[in-house]
């Protein structure tokens, strides 16, 4: 992780100056104070067979997409940024059922499922300084449930295909992340800021009693799993709370005469509570083409790592490529997650 992380910090490095050289640009023309804005992508797919031709393939249905907000204030010594962004994205393969003498359908299975939301508020220091006295606030969770496959038919569904009444293994704010943090916010130019907290708080959520049993997301739990494979009530906790310091970077920008598109954040995030060495990592970055006026070709590559939560381990050569033990369960470890996803865009500012 420490390779990892002093990678992630000397690549930001370096990007943050070179932007902050490409910002040194003429001013753009003085806007309103309010600006809003919003970009739509879908990803869909379909294929359909009747008596396919052996080796010809199997049905497929796949749908999904991003889309991203934003609004923003700014006047005389206020500067308030919202920002809001979902990726979500379903497929199903084949046709008929599961598997023989079941009733249950193919399914969808996920693809990903995140919601994000951010925002910071700032008051400049003095009437022409470029330092704010802020406050920033940061939302991850994801909207629908997730349930594990069977050992004949892996994966992560947005339905129970057990046939045992299984619980699901995620839903909306189980789990959640949420940053709140007091500091200072540096902007040297309207693309490029850096926010940094001493002290900021962060709460990893799991608000479902039965999820946050599976001890899975990070959540605090303790002792044995009981006969039913779950932690018992009194030896979990739904929340986990942490206090360290936060270091926010934020860059947007255009190029090629507004036809390409870049941005990025990146948050680091140190508890001091526990391994204040081990530093949280959560970069998103999106780099858009213009095709015609509004239409983009979007590409996000996102990286994350939290010191508290596992990952499920990349077996290419296991079934539905994750790693499993000797009795089929998922493997978990503290790994690097990267996500990333090609579509076409929409994108309009209002």
């Amino acid at each position: 992780m420490q390779k990892v992380l002093r990678y992630t910090l000397t690549m930001a490095l370096l990007a943050g100056l070179a932007l902050f050289a490409q910002g040194q640009e003429a001013p753009e023309e003085p806007k309103g104070p309010w600006e809003t804005g919003a970009g739509f992508g879908m990803d869909f797919s379909q294929l359909f067979q009747l008596n396919p031709r052996q080796g010809a393939g199997q049905n497929r249905l796949g749908l999904g997409g991003a889309v991203n907000v934003f609004i923003k204030y700014s006047q005389g010594r206020i500067a308030w940024d919202n920002l809001g962004g979902l990726q979500f994205g379903i497929q199903r393969l084949g046709s008929g059922v599961v598997a023989q003498g079941s009733t249950e359908k193919i399914p969808f299975q996920k693809a990903i499922d995140e919601l994000r939301l951010n925002s910071k508020f700032g008051y400049r220091v003095a009437k022409n300084s470029k330092f704010f006295y802020a406050a920033d606030f940061s939302l991850l969770s994801q909207l629908t449930p997730t349930y594990k496959g069977t050992a004949e038919y892996p994966g992560f569904f947005l339905s129970d295909i057990s046939g045992q009444g299984q619980n699901p293994l995620s839903k909306i704010f189980s789990p959640a992340t949420t940053t709140f943090s007091l500091g200072i916010d540096f902007k040297p130019t309207d693309k490029l800021s850096f926010f940094f907290s001493p002290i900021g708080s962060k709460f990893i959520m799991v608000l479902n009693d039965l999820i946050a049993r599976q001890g899975v997301h990070g959540n605090p739990v303790e002792g044995d799993k009981g006969p039913d494979g779950l932690y018992l009530p009194e030896n979990t906790d739904n929340v986990d709370s942490q206090l360290g310091s936060l270091l926010r970077a934020n860059y947007a920008s255009k190029f090629l005469n507004d036809r390409m598109a870049y941005t990025s954040a990146l948050t680091l995030y140190s508890n001091y509570l526990n391994n204040p060495q081990n530093i949280d990592v959560d970069w998103t970055n999106e780099l858009a083409l213009q095709i015609v006026k509004g239409l983009q070709l979007s590409l996000t590559a996102n990286v994350f790592y939290d010191d508290d939560m596992r990952m499920l381990v990349t077996d290419r050569n296991a079934p539905n490529g994750v790693k499993v033990d000797v009795d089929g369960n998922p493997v978990t470890a503290r790994r690097v997650s990267l996500t990333q996803q090609l579509l076409l865009k929409y994108n309009v500012v209002f």
